[in-house]
């Protein structure tokens, strides 16, 4: 479980892992082990969901999807309320000095301040959310390395994984380096006039770079990189695939004008061999294991719990895994 400390990423913690403390008026709308998740600060997670989905917030207030997605965020945020008691009751702790240097590092990720500080204002958040929200998400992070560490995985365990799954994950497509110079759809005359000049000898770099309308590219000399053909648009993959190596297609259309290709080098496709793709392997077995370990303590961790949502309506409706709980 890697923790990601973006502002983007940080705006979705707080919908999902909001803190429950510092807000006390406005009624309650649950309790985790007698502790109060109020009306205010649940309003408030609500609205900068609101902020930052548009189809969340055409929805009106009573239609069905809209309290689904309520209780979604209330469900998260009993979670985290869960989550933050048992790390304290195994003595994790979080300080300011922690919170401090990932938002230091989060801040160092964009040009400057004012870039910042313009995607804080675009989030609807206040530092004050945004820092609890990396608190939530490191209190998350330490306690998934307490409980959840990575395993040890035998040799035998990837060799088996990887016979189970080899022609399925570990078959890679066949890849082609190549060049292309695009001219737009009613510029064929241009097109035909390059296609000349290449096949009498010009160079493709400096063609490309001259009339290519491709700004991916075009100062790349047309280069488009290794990469199996399969990504590009049927007509394009086409021609690219009739190609022998140092060929030049002729004049190729597709929906974004007319294509020069020129084939570089090109790449078998197969099964990889176990030596390739081993540390992938290692990494992916272990994630599994210690994704099953987390949910397994997060069930029993919820099992123990004294859950209590007190708002009716919240509390009859359902989302995806949702707390089971008793409304009063």
């Amino acid at each position: 479980m890697k923790v990601r400390m973006r502002v983007a990423a940080a705006v979705a913690a707080l919908a999902l892992v909001a803190s429950a403390a510092g807000c006390t008026s406005g009624g309650v709308v649950a309790k985790v082990n007698g502790k109060k998740i109020t009306r205010e600060e649940f309003d408030s997670i609500v609205a900068v969901a609101k902020k930052q989905d548009t189809t969340l917030a055409s929805l009106k207030e009573g239609d069905p999807q809209l309290l689904q997605y309520k209780r979604m965020i209330l469900d998260s945020m009993i979670e985290a309320e869960m989550v933050r008691q048992e790390a304290k009751r195994l003595g994790i702790n979080v300080t300011d000095k922690d919170v401090d240097a990932k938002l230091a590092e989060i801040k160092a990720s964009y040009p400057d301040e004012a870039s910042f500080n313009e995607v804080v204002k675009q989030s609807g958040m206040t530092m004050e959310q945004i820092r609890q929200s990396i608190s939530d998400q490191l209190v998350y992070q330490a306690l998934y390395d307490k409980v959840a560490p990575a395993p040890k995985i035998s040799e035998e365990e990837m060799k088996k994984y990887y016979e189970q799954n080899k022609t399925t994950q570990f078959t890679k497509e066949p890849e082609a380096h190549l060049l292309h110079i695009l001219f737009s759809e009613n510029d064929k005359a241009t097109a035909e006039k390059v296609l000349k000049e290449i096949q009498g000898g010009a160079d493709f770099g400096a063609l490309a770079a001259k009339y290519s309308t491709d700004p991916g590219s075009k100062d790349s000399g047309g280069d488009l990189g290794t990469a199996p053909t399969s990504r590009y648009v049927k007509e394009f993959q086409e021609a690219a695939d009739k190609l022998k190596v140092g060929e030049v297609s002729g004049l190729v259309k597709t929906q974004f004008g007319w294509h020069i290709i020129k084939k570089v080098s090109e790449t078998p496709g197969g099964i990889q061999s176990y030596e390739e793709v081993k540390d992938l392997i290692k990494a992916t077995l272990e994630q599994e294991a210690r994704t099953k370990a987390w949910n397994d303590y997060l069930a029993k961790l919820k099992a123990k719990t004294k859950i209590e949502i007190l708002d009716k309506e919240l509390a009859n409706a359902s989302s995806a895994g949702s707390t089971e709980t008793t409304a009063k």
